[in-house]
């Protein structure tokens, strides 16, 4: 009896001990990560910024984490639009890339364990859409008979492409792409350069750059600006006129001299009312250069010299190391009489000697009172930098060459008129003198 109490005893204490093991040994439950999506930020055209933050692993290694996203409702990872982040517990940053603009998109984040995945709370949001360009247009310049420069700088393409730009002009304001006078150059942002064609003589214009992507088009600035008179084909032909000013041909006689004159500069809108007015300065040519726009006072500069008399371009042509002239090898046969290269005149007119401003200075009642020509302070432009200065003395080229310079006639506020000679390269006054 005492040997099966035994027994018995024995075999409870070991089907105990028993049940105590298989429980130890039992494997952890694992339940699906706990996670949240995080806000949208960067929202752009095509892309954006979230992420999330995985505050529970759910008892198993995270072995992925990301966001995913679609233009409907509870996206998941079966799709393809999603990013992979890492691994761990924590918060994780992500990018999405390749959205279409304008579009309104859900977003979840996700995160990977041995029992599944889980989905953070979803949050929307829309893409931008792409705005209309923005951009300037070019001031007028190189204006003649039946032309005239211009272009524009697209400082912002709104976000599309830029697939055509280009300039619109009209003899009414605000001119738009419907009409047919227009240039057409290139695509994409930046600066662009057009040239108008087919002007009629004396014709006021109103132009505008424009640029087009997929959201329409839009346009820069409005500039008007006037095309030259009929005057102006008494000009050599290809003739630039600056502003649009065409020197109107008017003869001045001094009765000393018996000299007949323009009673103006080249470039000047008006017979000069005191010695500083500015509508009578005129413009300011290198010497020996045709009127090819440089003369232009706001004409843009180059230091690169030209091998030839007639550059293939209107720039102000600067030297800073040797300003002694715009051409290489010099030529000393500008601008000599009526039929002289380059002469900017307009017929029948030519460049004065320096012996006939000789005259005309000693003309002067004082030697400095100029009652027949009315000369104006010019200021001139300076060869090493391209900058206008010396507004208060009057700067005035002849066609005599002095050695490497050119004889010149300048007189200032308070002194006598001066014999003098420049440097060819200098930007000064022109008056011409009938032949």
């Amino acid at each position: 009896m005492k040997n099966l109490l035994i027994t018995t005893l024995s075999l409870f204490l070991f089907s105990c001990s028993s049940d105590e093991n298989e429980n130890s040994n039992q494997t952890p439950i694992v339940t699906i990560p706990v996670l949240t999506t995080s806000i949208i930020n960067n929202i752009t055209l095509n892309g954006a910024s979230s992420g999330g933050n995985i505050t529970t692993n759910g008892g198993a290694d995270i072995t992925a984490r990301g966001v995913v996203w679609s233009t409907s409702p509870n996206p998941i990872i079966s799709l393809t639009t999603k990013t992979t982040d890492g691994v761990g517990v924590g918060t994780f940053t992500s990018n999405l890339i390749s959205l279409i603009p304008n579009t309104t998109y859900y977003v979840r984040a996700y995160a990977t364990n041995s029992a599944g995945t889980a989905y953070g709370n979803e949050v929307s949001f829309v893409t931008t859409s792409i705005q209309l360009p923005v951009l300037t247009t070019t001031a007028i310049s190189n204006i003649t008979l039946s032309t005239a420069s211009s272009g524009g700088s697209i400082t912002s393409d709104g976000g599309g492409t830029i697939t055509a730009r280009g300039v619109v002009w009209s003899t009414s304001q605000n001119p738009t792409i419907a009409l047919n006078t227009k240039t057409i150059d290139g695509s994409g942002s930046g600066i662009f350069f057009s040239s108008i064609t087919s002007l009629a003589a004396n014709t006021q214009y109103y132009l505008r750059a424009y640029a087009t992507n997929s959201a329409g088009t839009a346009y820069g600035n409005q500039h008007n600006f006037t095309s030259p008179t009929a005057t102006a084909s008494m000009y050599p032909s290809n003739t630039v006129f600056c502003n649009g000013i065409v020197t109107a041909i008017v003869d001045v006689t001094n009765p000393n001299t018996g000299k007949t004159w323009m009673d103006r500069n080249l470039g000047a809108s008006q017979v000069a009312t005191s010695s500083s007015d500015a509508a009578a300065y005129g413009d300011l040519y290198q010497w020996g250069r045709r009127a090819d726009g440089h003369q232009c006072r706001n004409s843009q500069t180059t230091n690169i010299l030209s091998s030839t008399s007639v550059p293939s371009h209107g720039n102000f042509i600067i030297n800073p190391n040797n300003p002694n002239n715009w051409r290489s090898p010099e030529s000393w046969d500008l601008w000599q009489g009526v039929n002289g290269i380059n002469n900017p005149c307009p017929n029948n007119y030519r460049l004065p000697t320096y012996s006939e401003w000789a005259a005309e200075r000693n003309s002067w009642n004082g030697g400095n009172s100029d009652i027949f020509l009315k000369l104006p302070y010019t200021g001139n432009r300076n060869p090493s930098s391209g900058n206008v200065g010396f507004v208060l003395y009057g700067h005035y080229w002849s066609s005599t060459v002095s050695g490497t310079n050119s004889a010149t006639l300048t007189f200032c506020s308070g002194c006598s008129s001066i014999p003098t000679v420049a440097a060819r390269a200098f930007g000064n006054a022109v008056r011409c003198i009938k032949n």
